[in-house]
Order: structure tokens, then C-alpha cells, then sequence
């Protein structure tokens, strides 16, 4: 039977003030479990890498779960591509993607192809078909998301396409190392970039999207280049949970969560968010008696942050807050409930930012008792705790 559900909620945090989405949403069902709470701060990663903030829960994620790696080794590629199942092998190059809409000069009209996934299979399943004289592998995994594999021993240290905002050219693809195996994967990767955006520039389901009012998704945006995959010390052998399930979207979190020994569920693309949560709801309730831990990634407060969209964000909170207190009515009174993030993502800015987040800890042995769930109440705590000392605190 499980002993603890732990829910990362995906950019969690804002900077620290008076009014954050989190500290102004109605959270009645925490609120009245606060008496049996702990309260912290969460320092999820000791250091913020110069390069990959944009894409820093793949690292968080190992690090809350008390893996170490210095911080240039981890990158979100192969953990992408293990999260979506992919046949991935060490040494083969992997990049993050996201579908993204660029107009005639390539400068970026939308990051994320206006969050609209229709026709992103088929575009996918398409640009498998094109030649290429180095053998690749394209798979959309979630919403605009999407890896990409060359199937041959190629340098990770190429930079990104994605220059990280609109009105912006994309970024030409350069090695970051001066060796020639560096600059013939930039040469590769940056041809592949050129024939891809021709070829979905043109692309009838490009056509068909314009047609109804979405955004083009014609151009592949990269990221975190990779082909590593690190070796971990199965997690339920370092902790005193002996078995545990990931319930996550096809990504770097559910990859990096199989690397540490846990079974996973895929949570399905579900758009409408009551239907989403039903289904995570269901699974949680199908399976808290066959392991002892749960961990269950949820991505919409990120993206709301991403979008700078305050109020999104708070409603996201409060319909969060009104699912949980349905939820544990159906499940034992005794159980441990965590609830933290792995970012902060701030509303104001949209953009990743280092710092600790708040972690709450419901049913904890030995509660602190906060007044309210946010990050000004963590802060007061004055206590900051560190992902290994989580783990071996919570029983």
C-alpha cells in the first residue's frame, strides 16, 4: 500500500512576494490539512547551469530524487527519448524539439506552434519519410514536443536552435567545441534544420492548419543536444520505499524516473483538464495499494508561467487544490502527501529562474504548522531542505 504521493507540479513557484498565483489562490482543502503539515523550502538543484535553463526539469528532476551529476553532463535529449519509449541507445545524438511557427525570415512568430498539436503526427510521420544521408528517427511525444535521434556517433556539443524568444531569427546551428566531429554534427544538424523547415513550410497539413485559424508548426526548434544516458543507482535501493510509479506525460521526467528503477504510466494527451484529472484520479486509485510511492508530474502551472498568464496559473491552483481534497477522501487517512515543484517559473518574466521553491509535507511526523501553502510562508520557515534529506526525513 502506498505510504507517500508526491506531486511535482511542474514551475510551482514564482519570486518570492506578496502576490504570486500560488499564495492568492483559494486553497481550502490544503488549507484545512495545514495543522498536520511541514513547510519548507526546497533547494532542488545547489547550482543553475550557464547553458539549459530553458530546460531544467529533466536535471531537477534527477536531483530531487538525490541523484548528483555535475550539471554540464545531464542533457534533455536521451532522457526525452527514454521517456517516450523510443529504442534509444548510448551514443546516439538526441535532441529535445519543439514544433514552432516562423515566418518568411525564420524570426520565431510562436515557440510552441500556439500549443495546438493538430496535424503534428501526421508532419511527424512525413519528415521520417524525407532522405537524409545519416539515419534518424523523429517522434512527436507530447502537445508541440518532440525528439529527434541520428542514429550514428555524432558530437553533443553543438549549440541550440531555439534562441528562447519571439520576434527572434532562430539560431544557426555551431559546434561548441573546436573538433571536427563538433562541426560536421553542426553541419549535419543544421541541414537537416534547413530541409525540415522547407518541407513543412509547404506542407498540406501547414495548409490545412492555416485554413483553421491555428498557427504553422514549420519549423523544429532545438534544444540540449545529447548522447549520454546516465548510469543510476536504482532508487528503491538508496531509500526505504521499495517499489514506485511515475504517472507522467511521454518526456524527460517519466525518463529519468524509469533510469531510477520506477514503473511508469503514461498520462494520455488529454485536452480538456477535468477529463486529464479524472484519468489521474482513476490511476491513483488503481494503484496506491501496489506500490509505496507515487509520483505524478503535472505541467500546467509551467505552462501557464511560460505564458506569463497570472491568473491561469492561480485557477490552475484552486482547481488543483478542489481535485485533491476529491481525492484523498478515497484514500488512507495515514498517508504522506508531498507537494512542491522542481522551478520556479516566473509569471512575470516567463522564464526559469534559480532559487528554492516551497515543499509542502502533509501528514509529516513532525509538522511545523504553516499559515498558508506559498512561497512567502516558506521563507518565514527559515528552513531549506535538500533533496537527500527529504527522502530519508519522511519516516
Amino acid at each position: 500500500m502506498a505510504r507517500a504521493i508526491f506531486f511535482l507540479i511542474d514551475g510551482l513557484s514564482d519570486r518570492i512576494r506578496l502576490k504570486t498565483p500560488l499564495r492568492l489562490a483559494k486553497k481550502n482543502n490544503i488549507g484545512k490539512l495545514l495543522k498536520n503539515s511541514f513547510l519548507a523550502q526546497f533547494l532542488t538543484l545547489k547550482k543553475w547551469p550557464k547553458i539549459g535553463s530553458s530546460s531544467i526539469t529533466g536535471l531537477a528532476n534527477l536531483s530531487i530524487l538525490g541523484y548528483d551529476f555535475p550539471i554540464t553532463k545531464i542533457k534533455r535529449g536521451p532522457l526525452e527519448a527514454i521517456g517516450a519509449s523510443i529504442n534509444y541507445r548510448d551514443g546516439e545524438l538526441a535532441l529535445r524539439v519543439d514544433f514552432a511557427t516562423v515566418s518568411k525570415n525564420l524570426k520565431v512568430i510562436d515557440r510552441r506552434a500556439g500549443r495546438n498539436y493538430f496535424g503534428l503526427d501526421q508532419l511527424a510521420k512525413d519528415i521520417n519519410s524525407l532522405p537524409f544521408p545519416i539515419p534518424f528517427h523523429f517522434q512527436r511525444t507530447y502537445g508541440h514536443r518532440g525528439v529527434l535521434i541520428f542514429h550514428k556517433k555524432l558530437s553533443p556539443f553543438v549549440s541550440d536552435s531555439d534562441p528562447l524568444r519571439i520576434k527572434t531569427r532562430v539560431k544557426k546551428i555551431k559546434p561548441l567545441e573546436n573538433d571536427s566531429l563538433s562541426r560536421k554534427t553542426a553541419e549535419i544538424l543544421q541541414e537537416f534544420l534547413d530541409k525540415t523547415h522547407y518541407f513543412l513550410d509547404s506542407h498540406p497539413i501547414n495548409k490545412l492548419r492555416e485554413k483553421r485559424g491555428f498557427l504553422k508548426a514549420n519549423y523544429l526548434l532545438t534544444r540540449e543536444a545529447g548522447n549520454f544516458v546516465p548510469k543510476l543507482k536504482n532508487f528503491f535501493k538508496k531509500t526505504k520505499f521499495k517499489h514506485g510509479l511515475v504517472i507522467a506525460e511521454n518526456g524527460v521526467v517519466k525518463g529519468g524516473c524509469l533510469l531510477a528503477g520506477f514503473k511508469a504510466l503514461t498520462l494520455p494527451e488529454i485536452e480538456n483538464l477535468q477529463q486529464r484529472y479524472l484519468f489521474l484520479k482513476e490511476k491513483i486509485l488503481e494503484n496506491f495499494t501496489k506500490f509505496d510511492l507515487i509520483y505524478i508530474h503535472l505541467k500546467e502551472a509551467d505552462e501557464a508561467s511560460h505564458d506569463k498568464n497570472f491568473d491561469q496559473k492561480k485557477k490552475f491552483f484552486e482547481f488543483f487544490d478542489k481535485w485533491f481534497g476529491e481525492l484523498i477522501k478515497n484514500l488512507p487517512q495515514n498517508l504522506i502527501y508531498i507537494i512542491t515543484g522542481d522551478h520556479i517559473t516566473d509569471t512575470r518574466t516567463g522564464k526559469h529562474i534559480f532559487g528554492p521553491v516551497p515543499i509542502l509535507i502533509i501528514n509529516f511526523k513532525n509538522p511545523n504548522i504553516p499559515k498558508e501553502f506559498s512561497e512567502i510562508e516558506a521563507k518565514r520557515k527559515k528552513i531549506i531542505i535538500e533533496p537527500r534529506k527529504l527522502w530519508s526525513s519522511l519516516f
